[in-house]
């Protein structure tokens, strides 16, 4: 006879499950749910903390190991966008490459801040990438230096208001006035595949 016939079988497989169905929700409900529990989105970021860029995945997202251990978080720079390297459905941006490694050479293994925006809803975008802006060692914003070398254009998602968004934007806007890397040719600010 299968346990799905007999209601008295089904009766205590539903009772024993009571007792770890009321932990879960009393931790829930108290906070004290685990990262393994909730994934990375859950876990809590300081607003500032520090690391070492093991790895430059393209001009505006890095992997960083945090000084305080653990395996890199894949961070999401804030406030500017590069053009498409990586994205195995998408073709190679205009220009990108050469912001890929622009990137490589300042951001390999340096050490840099990370610093979250007040603006920010969540700490995490929709891949679980750590939405942060990396500060360098000599303390400049990278998002800055990048909109301004032509390696990056200002870039903000939905309606946020970022801390540094006018930052960004004015750099930009001295890249494209000297026709800087992907503000001149053969780009011209187009960097998406026709």
């Amino acid at each position: 006879m299968n346990a799905t016939a007999n209601p008295v079988r089904r009766q205590r497989r539903s009772m024993a499950a009571a007792p770890w169905a009321a932990l879960a929700l009393a931790a829930l409900v108290s906070g004290c749910v685990p990262e393994t529990v909730l994934g990375p989105v859950a876990a809590a970021m300081p607003a500032s903390t520090s690391g070492v860029v093991e790895r430059v995945v393209d001009g505006d997202t890095v992997d960083v190991r945090l000084a305080t251990g653990g395996d890199p978080v894949r961070v999401r720079i804030l406030g500017i966008d590069t053009p498409e390297t990586v994205d195995p459905d998408a073709p190679v941006g205009c220009w990108g490459p050469e912001a890929s490694t622009w990137a490589h050479q300042l951001l390999d293994h340096a050490d840099v801040t990370l610093t979250g925006d007040p603006a920010l809803v969540s700490d995490y975008d929709r891949y679980d990438r750590l939405l942060r802006y990396v500060e360098l060692p000599d303390g400049s914003n990278y998002s800055v230096v990048a909109a301004d070398a032509g390696m990056a254009r200002a870039y903000i998602f939905g309606d946020q208001r970022l801390t540094e968004a006018a930052n960004i934007t004015a750099a930009q806007a001295n890249a494209q006035h000297a026709g800087a890397g992907l503000w001149g040719a053969p780009c011209y600010g187009r960097t998406a595949p026709s």
